[in-house]
């Protein structure tokens, strides 16, 4: 009987990345549509959303195209779809004014732009210094 996967660092690295993605698209289902505004519509700047939707798309396409360079198909679907199915109580752990208003999307930029930089090192392989 295999395991599950034999590269278990690619998983975790795949596991960090998707969460990223999965709390990257709930903050970012709030905020659409764009034109919404008042009590629970988007809240912050057109620019900022877009901005961070374009980070997010990045990230899930760098995620997406890591796990299939790394991980068995049937690893990347059990663990992509347990982790969507239990991120959301992580994201409903987060307070509301960083989910929602300005300093969420610049955290999140800021986080998604980071999470972008760890995959393009972890992606090229080892590095020596």
């Amino acid at each position: 009987m295999s395991h599950l996967e034999p590269n278990i660092t690619a998983l975790s690295w795949f596991a960090s990345f998707w969460s990223v993605c999965c709390l990257g698209f709930f903050q970012l289902a709030g905020m659409y549509p764009l034109r919404v505004r008042g009590e629970g519509g988007a809240h912050g700047p057109v620019m900022m959303v877009l901005g961070n939707t374009l980070l997010w798309l990045l990230l899930l396409a760098g995620t997406l195209a890591f796990a299939w360079a790394e991980l068995r198909w049937t690893t990347i679907v059990v663990v992509a779809g347990v982790l969507f199915l239990f991120i959301p109580g992580a994201f409903q752990a987060i307070p509301v004014r960083f989910r929602d208003g300005r300093a969420g999307l610049v955290i999140a930029s800021l986080v998604l732009i980071a999470a972008l930089g760890v995959l393009g090192c972890v992606a090229t392989g080892p590095h020596t210094l």
